[in-house]
């Protein structure tokens, strides 16, 4: 049990709220558009690297990303593909710039088309809004702020996540592992600082639990991209890990309902 009052929450969405198909390379939703547009640049522009870039590759494109965006996975693809020679990310340059717009505009219909929730997300945000925490919860994603919309859209959240407590990619400057997104999405609780550290925020990814972590948030990590052991084995560690949201309502002293 969570031997604290939680006096807020705030949550990533990719691979927290949002299953974005992780367990299997190549079926994940920002893999699919990210690959697709690599692909079609590449052929528009008649660069076999590109047309050639694997499930694989594209995976650890954003895997090894130092920071959690489209753009450092499309800098990867441009350095392993041999069409960047530094790791200083060039925004001018036209290849990027092609590839990061086309995956954006391909990206809303993959979404609607295959977005759902992690089993049990809506239900433990309900449960949490049942239990005095609806008007004391926040999104900190670096997403596009229309991907984000549209996931609340699907699931009937957007209730718990008024427009003033959505924070994503146009909120910021610097991307986790940075804490910037968490120390806005904090700020726009409403809470004094002396509750911080009872502010739980929801992640999935190592760079995000930096960021929550280094905004000093009680920091909660689903396992759905990396391992329970993964997680606890991080130099910078998550608080708790759970494998699921029920799972974390038993945590949380909570009942899910359907």
């Amino acid at each position: 049990m969570i031997d604290f009052e939680v006096k807020g929450v705030i949550f990533d969405v990719d691979d927290t709220l949002l299953d974005n198909k992780p367990g299997v390379p190549g079926q994940g939703l920002h893999e699919r558009s990210r690959l697709a547009a690599a692909h079609e640049v590449g052929r528009q522009r008649g660069i076999p690297e590109l047309v050639s870039l694997t499930v694989q590759q594209n995976l650890d494109a954003f895997l090894d990303a130092p920071v959690h965006t489209l753009e450092a996975a499309v800098w990867n693809v441009m350095q392993m593909t041999g069409l960047a020679d530094s790791e200083v990310m060039n925004p001018d340059n036209e290849i990027f710039k092609e590839i990061v717009s086309l995956k954006n505009s391909l990206h809303e219909a993959i979404l609607r088309q295959y977005g759902e929730e992690i089993p049990g997300a809506s239900s433990f945000v309900r449960a949490l809004g049942r239990n005095g925490l609806h008007d004391k919860m926040a999104i900190a994603s670096t997403a596009v702020r229309r991907d984000v919309d549209i996931f609340l859209e699907m699931t009937d959240l957007d209730e718990f996540f008024p427009d003033q407590r959505i924070k994503t990619k146009e909120s910021i400057t610097h991307p986790k592992p940075n804490p910037e997104v968490f120390n806005i999405a904090f700020s726009s609780l409403d809470l004094g600082e002396e509750n911080r550290g009872m502010v739980c925020a929801f992640e999935d990814d190592p760079r995000g639990i930096m960021a929550a972590k280094a905004a000093g948030l009680y920091t909660c990590a689903i396992s759905t991209r990396f391992s329970r052991e993964e997680l606890n084995g991080l130099e910078i560690a998550p608080d708790l890990v759970a494998d699921s949201y029920q799972e974390f309502a038993q945590y949380f002293g909570l009942i899910l309902q359907d």
